[in-house]
């Protein structure tokens, strides 16, 4: 029964109350049209038992990239030998944003027809899936109600946009012995001249250099050119919520999330070995790979990042599993940072590890919704020369520093860093 049914029984009861009391017969044959109209309710009620519905749920897609509308579309069928007055229910899930069509939808139905809902929405990210849908069977006059849970499974992985970078130019301090495009400063097979040196058995005759060859008699000499090979890059997201920040619907570890997302695909493109790890409450992992298949790993942990509360275990950037990235890689690191995780970047520069850091800036992040006060003012600038002096700190272990204003583009700030690590190491 629902509220309007126990409206009416009410009533009722109340008119036959006071007809008692009263002992008035006109009181008593005013309930007459109510009962009539509960009763026509009862005998026009589906028999539970013998109601059988089936329901089908498909979307446009199953995997896509932020802020594209997706389409829900519902099919109810009556399989049922008797009609029936059904109403569906659909709840949106956190992270969606419903733009069109409804999520509740009445109908009639014969018995094998069919119905339809359907409704759209975006979301940012995130995994979405749906197991069951709620649907309420009533009376033509929705006196009796019978709620039915029907299996209906569908999901969908909304990834984050990518903002296409172009090609970094960089050389890093070791390489993978695979081919790539990174020049090794080892002679090979390659396309840039490197040197010369003596003809060795098996050498192709199409290398000789034929005029070194001509001034020193008895002797061959083979052109070198410089091998190019690939980079093994670990890509660390810092999802602890001690560093993130809000502001209204914005927040910080999402322009993180998104960076570290046109990082991984940048240097995939490349053609360099890449491996992640979301450290938070729940560390996500994706294991040093090559190509659109490690692209598509790397954007389903990243779908499922979330910025959580953190155990005391995973306080500190102390518990990361820095062994799991392969010896010598460059190791790029997107946190705000809190006063304790230099010993991060101290362990990495221990082990051989190559390193960078992008520190998205929360102060400038947050300066926007502060009021112009005076004791705001003296706030920040307390806040930037602690923020700065950290900064120091870890650039002082040969770690270069980004330090991000997150509404300015990234890549520009990259290439840079990168291309004065590769100046200091010719130098």
């Amino acid at each position: 029964m629902n509220n309007k049914t126990l409206s009416i029984g009410s009533i009722i009861f109340m008119l036959l109350f006071v007809a008692l009391i009263t002992r008035s017969g006109d009181i008593a044959w005013m309930t007459l049209p109510l009962l009539a109209y509960l009763g026509a309710g009862i005998l026009q009620t589906p028999n539970p038992e013998r109601l059988s519905l089936s329901v089908k749920r498909t979307l446009t897609e199953t995997r896509t990239d932020g802020a594209v509308s997706i389409g829900v579309n519902l099919m109810v069928q009556n399989n049922a030998a008797e009609a029936i007055h059904i109403t569906i229910h659909e709840s949106a899930q956190t992270g969606m944003n419903v733009t069109d069509g409804e999520l509740t939808q009445r109908a009639t139905l014969l018995p094998g027809e069919t119905t339809e809902m359907g409704y759209s929405f975006v979301a940012a990210r995130g995994d979405f899936s749906w197991e069951l849908v709620r649907t309420v069977i009533s009376d033509p006059l929705d006196l009796i109600e019978t709620e039915r849970m029907l299996p209906a499974h569908a999901a969908i992985q909304i990834r984050p946009q990518i903002k296409h970078f172009k090609a970094i130019p960089w050389r890093p301090q070791n390489t993978v012995h695979s081919p790539g495009s990174i020049p090794a400063h080892l002679g090979g097979s390659g396309t840039d001249f490197f040197g010369v040196r003596e003809y060795h058995p098996g050498d192709s005759l199409r290398t000789l250099d034929w005029r070194l060859t001509a001034r020193h008699p008895g002797k061959f000499f083979t052109k070198e050119f410089e091998q190019e090979e690939i980079a093994d890059i670990g890509l660390i997201l810092d999802a602890r919520q001690n560093t993130d920040l809000r502001i209204g619907e914005e927040s910080l570890f999402e322009h993180g999330l998104g960076a570290t997302a046109s990082l991984a695909e940048i240097f995939l493109r490349q053609g360099n070995r890449l491996s992640l790890l979301v450290f938070g409450e729940k560390m996500l992992t994706a294991f040093p790979g090559y190509g659109k298949s490690q692209l598509h790993r790397v954007m389903s942990c990243l779908s499922k990042a979330k910025s959580e509360g953190e155990s005391r275990a995973l306080g500190a950037f102390d518990s990361i599993p820095i062994r799991m990235f392969p010896n010598h890689a460059l190791i790029i690191v997107i946190s705000p940072l809190t006063s304790s995780d230099r010993s991060l970047f101290q362990r990495l520069r221990a082990y051989g590890y190559q390193a960078l850091l992008i520190s998205p800036d929360p102060i400038d992040f947050a300066y926007a919704s502060l009021a112009p006060e005076a004791t705001n003012q003296l706030a920040i600038r307390a806040a930037r020369i602690e923020r700065r002096l950290w900064l120091n700190d870890i650039a002082h272990l040969h770690v270069p520093v980004i330090d991000w204003q997150v509404r300015q583009p990234l890549f520009p700030l990259v290439r840079n860093a990168m291309t004065r690590a590769r100046g200091q190491r010719e130098q």
